[in-house]
């Protein structure tokens, strides 16, 4: 008797193991699947990735090592501060008594230095593509496109559909009725 139910209680533990086992597998593989098919902004590709994607020669590939530490450096600096900027704001907000235009303040000094790291997004981007041909330029673009999350419009969000008043589903907008 007692033998029955070892033999019970390994089987149960056998299921029970490979039905956790099942569900990892899964579930993991759904998020590989969401991450490769699914809009929305990815992180920026490596260098090499980039350089792979893009097919560049050796003299294309030997200018863009020369500009990337720069751009690198100042994107790190940039994000260093905003860091510091927003634990600020944090700072301020956990205070009792700090006047509303404290905390404006220092909100648009974050808002400064996000619209200082897309300028220097931008401008590496428009150097990096002067060093590429047209086809890659093209692909260049396709990937950007790709990577923000853009559908194939050009029209960028979290679906790659267009937003605006009356587009879509938000906090308090239901559809009611409408297909």
């Amino acid at each position: 008797m007692k033998r029955d139910w070892l033999i019970y209680l390994v089987i149960f533990s056998l299921a029970l193991n490979l039905g956790t086992i099942g569900t990892i597998v899964y579930l993991r593989s759904q998020d590989q699947q969401r991450l490769a098919a699914g809009p929305g902004p990815r992180p920026p590709l490596p260098p090499k990735e980039l350089w792979r994607e893009l097919k560049l020669d050796e003299s294309q590939r030997q200018t863009l090592r020369r500009l990337f530490p720069e751009h690198h450096q100042q994107v790190k600096a940039v994000r260093q501060q905003l860091t510091q900027k927003r634990q600020e704001l944090f700072e301020l907000m956990k205070a009792e008594s700090t006047p509303w235009s404290a905390i404006q303040a220092k909100i648009q000094e974050i808002s400064t230095l996000q619209g200082g790291l897309e300028e220097e997004m931008a401008r590496f981007m428009l150097e990096f593509k002067k060093n590429l041909n047209p086809e890659q330029h093209a692909a260049f673009l396709t990937l950007l496109q790709n990577r923000l999350g853009c559908g194939p419009e050009g029209v960028c969000g979290p679906d790659g559909r267009r937003r605006g008043p009356g587009m879509g589903t938000g906090p308090g907008r239901e559809h009611r009725g409408r297909p």
